[in-house]
């Protein structure tokens, strides 16, 4: 008999809090991925977004990632051109 979860990929909730100019905005919701390598894959996308979008207001921008455990598993910084 087979078990009702075999062959199903398991999620993990992922937490990204972002921190411009010593500012922390943290993230309590949360996004539901795969893993670790897909977590890093979207904190890489959304620094880029957000340094796009805040290049002229911000001196730096950095981007943590938690699992749901709360552990920072990684943490990303963009420097700011003035």
């Amino acid at each position: 008999m087979a078990r009702p979860d075999q062959g199903r990929t398991a999620m993990h909730r992922y937490y990204f809090d972002l921190e411009a100019d010593g500012v922390l905005a943290r993230d309590e919701i949360g996004v539901v991925l795969t893993d670790a390598g897909a977590a890093r894959a979207e904190a890489a996308q959304a620094l880029d977004s957000c340094a796009g979008n805040l290049r002229h207001r911000v001196a730096g921008l950095a981007l943590r990632v938690r699992d749901e455990s709360g552990r920072t598993i990684l943490h990303l910084t963009a420097a700011m051109a003035a």
